[in-house]
């Protein structure tokens, strides 16, 4: 029984070291990057600095531009940008000179560390319109509920084909059918401000609420970006007006990398106190709990490498709060445990029973905190928004790494012989 406590005990250890290992070095199998390391997790225009562009609204019809349409394409760009996983941006309209400023930070793009590559197709009106070969439109940008990327496969070869999926709404389903049904024979051309993209010819009557939208010719890749950037467009939605770009500038960092490399050696040494405290105040749980806090800084840090979450000063405030909230987990575990052996429990039975008792005041801790996390994600903007998803990836691994692994690491380490109080952190007086 020993051993086969001593064996996953050596097996959660190594499984530890190795996930730490990942997190801070990464995976590579040949020029392949299977895991992306801590030097690649983005960070946001306060650290890395950044790009501001500059748009001009322009009417086609010279009327003057309206607050709620820019707010509305202040939306489109937000959704845009969120498309190319950037979260960290700061998007405003000034409606005395009909302008949208838009500001990201460097390291947006996975492929290039320039941000002018981000900001690609924000500009576009992104007008889409099904037209009969008389040139009539039969459909438009309002009947689409929405536009999704999908390379599954759509003929007999089985192999992965990029293309995009549009939704219609109810409406855009009649009219849909009514067209396909008009056009038997013909072909339906659809365009994206007023250029073709594709133009199937109509079988038949098609009555079934979704379109495929297939690439031209080209390699995998090309035909990859492209469908990436039709459905980003379109599920996006339509600028209710012309962009024009009047600038672009780089700008430099509000606090720099100096302050990064500051808030890491805190972060550093902010975690060697904490867990000589919890090492002093309960013994051997301290210790298991300083290395279920080690888990939960290598998990976070390998999911914002492999998400592309970028990491802002909020977000650091969020990953520090998240920390507090799993060692807080453990105090409140441990305490109870503490009770229960001056209860003159054994360690296995007060073991249980504290966790039991403790896990009510815990979960409710982190289900609070995790639901103001995930508003703060649905109705922030910014660097709200980036602190409110770095808060929400915190809670739910403090969690995990403060109940789960701390525990399965007790349980181990109990039936090996740790029967003595004063390893868990009580004077023998107290016995």
């Amino acid at each position: 029984m020993k051993k086969d406590n001593v064996i996953k005990l050596i097996i959660s250890i190594v499984l530890i070291v190795v996930i730490a290992y990942l997190s801070l070095f990464g995976l590579k199998i040949g020029e392949k990057t299977i895991i992306k390391s801590i030097k690649e997790i983005k960070t946001g225009l306060d650290i890395s600095g950044g790009v501001t562009i500059v748009y001009q609204a322009n009417a086609d019809d010279g009327t003057e531009i309206s607050q709620e349409d820019l707010k509305k394409s202040e939306t489109v760009i937000k959704k845009r940008l969120e498309a190319k996983n950037i979260f960290d941006y700061i998007v405003r309209s000034d409606v005395s000179t009909s302008q949208i400023y838009v500001e990201i930070p460097a390291n947006t793009d996975d492929t290039s560390k320039d941000p002018l590559s981000a900001v690609e197709g924000l500009d576009k009106t992104a007008k889409i319109e099904f037209r009969d070969p008389d040139g009539n439109v039969l459909l438009a940008g309002d009947d689409i509920k929405s536009a999704k990327y999908s390379e599954d496969p759509i003929d007999n070869t089985g192999l992965p084909s990029p293309h995009v999926v549009l939704t219609f709404s109810d409406e855009g389903t009649k009219k849909f059918a009514e067209a396909t049904a008009n056009l038997v024979g013909k072909t339906l051309s659809i365009y994206l401000d007023d250029e073709e993209i594709t133009a199937p010819v109509v079988n038949e009557k098609i009555e079934s609420s979704t379109a495929i939208i297939t690439m031209g010719t080209g390699t995998y890749s090309e035909k990859k970006t492209q469908a990436e950037e039709y459905a980003m467009l379109i599920d996006s939605g339509t600028l209710p007006f012309n962009l024009s770009v009047v600038s672009k500038e780089y700008v430099g960092p509000y606090v720099g990398q100096k302050a990064l490399e500051v808030s890491i050696e805190a972060g550093i040494v902010a975690l060697i106190i904490i867990c000589l405290v919890m090492i002093v105040c309960y013994r051997l749980p301290g210790v298991v709990s300083s290395i279920a806090l080690i888990a939960y800084v290598a998990i976070v840090l390998l999911i914002m490498s492999s998400t592309g979450i970028s990491l802002t000063l909020p977000g650091i405030a969020g990953l520090i709060l998240s920390a507090g909230m799993a060692v807080d987990a453990n105090v409140i575990i441990f305490e109870r445990f503490k009770e229960e052996l001056r209860n003159k429990l054994s360690p296995t039975k007060a073991f249980e029973k504290s966790f039991k008792a403790a896990m009510a005041a815990v979960v409710d801790g982190n289900v609070t905190t995790f639901a103001v996390a995930i508003l703060l994600y649905i109705f922030g903007t910014g660097p709200v928004k980036g602190f409110g998803i770095v808060l929400a990836v915190g809670v739910v691994v403090s969690l995990f790494t403060a109940v789960v692994v701390t525990k399965f690491i007790l349980k181990q380490i109990l039936p090996l012989g740790a029967k003595h109080v004063s390893l868990f952190g009580i004077k023998k007086e107290a016995k």
